[in-house]
C-alpha cells in the first residue's frame, strides 16, 4: 500500500463524490451535492485542496482524504476522510491520515468525539475543545506533532465552504445545479465501477 496524490481529472472527481456520499451518508442529499460543489468548483479551482488516496499495487483505491489549506496557508486541515465500505475494517483510514499527518501541519475538526480515538491512532494526538458557535455543535480540533499549539487562538482556522452560498447559488441557477447533480452521481458510478 502507499499513499498517493489524486491529480485532477475524473478519477480525482469520482474519490470526492466518494468521499461526500460516505462523509455525509448516502442519503445525505443536499449536504452531499453543497460538498461535492463547493470543493469541485471553489477549492479544487483555486488550488485550495488536495485529494490523497491509500492505494494497492493496482492502483485500487482503499481509502480517501481531502486535505484543505488553513486561512494563513501554513497547514492543512483534514476536512473529508473515508474508506469505502468494501475496504473497511482494515484500518486503511488510520495508515492514510498517519502518512499524511507524518508530512507537515495538519489539523481536523470533528464533533463527534467517537473519533478520536482512532484519530489518535493515526497520529493526531493533541485535542482542544471549541465553544459552540451560535446553532453549530462544539468541535473537537486534534492536531499532528508538526501543529501542536498551546491553544485555539494560537491555531490558524481552516477554510470553510460558504455552505449557503452554495445552496442560494443553486435556487438562483437551476442548471448549474442540474449539471453539479448529474456529475455528481456520474462520479459516484465511475468511483464504484473502479474501486
Amino acid at each position: 500500500m502507499k499513499v498517493v496524490e489524486v491529480s485532477a481529472g475524473a478519477r480525482r472527481d469520482a474519490c470526492l463524490a466518494m468521499l461526500c456520499a460516505e462523509v455525509h451518508g448516502r442519503e445525505g442529499g443536499l449536504d452531499a451535492l453543497v460538498s461535492y460543489a463547493g470543493v469541485r468548483g471553489v477549492w479544487f479551482e483555486n488550488e485550495m485542496a488536495r485529494l490523497f488516496a491509500l492505494v494497492d499495487d493496482a492502483e485500487r483505491i482503499h481509502s480517501a482524504a481531502l486535505l484543505v489549506l488553513d486561512e494563513n496557508a501554513r497547514g492543512l486541515n483534514l476536512a473529508l476522510w473515508a474508506t469505502p465500505t468494501v475496504h473497511r475494517g482494515h484500518d486503511h483510514g488510520i495508515a492514510l491520515v498517519s502518512q499524511l499527518s507524518d508530512h507537515g501541519r495538519l489539523q481536523v475538526r470533528i464533533t463527534d468525539s467517537s473519533l478520536v480515538s482512532v484519530l489518535r491512532r493515526a497520529g493526531i494526538n493533541d485535542w482542544l475543545e471549541a465553544e459552540a458557535q451560535g446553532d453549530q455543535p462544539r468541535e473537537l480540533v486534534g492536531m499532528n506533532p508538526a501543529a501542536r499549539v498551546g491553544n485555539l487562538a494560537a491555531l490558524d482556522a481552516p477554510l470553510r465552504l460558504d455552505r449557503e452560498r452554495i445552496k442560494r447559488s443553486f435556487k438562483a441557477r437551476p442548471k448549474d445545479f442540474e449539471t453539479y447533480k448529474n456529475a455528481f452521481v456520474r462520479d459516484l458510478e465511475h468511483f464504484a465501477r473502479h474501486i
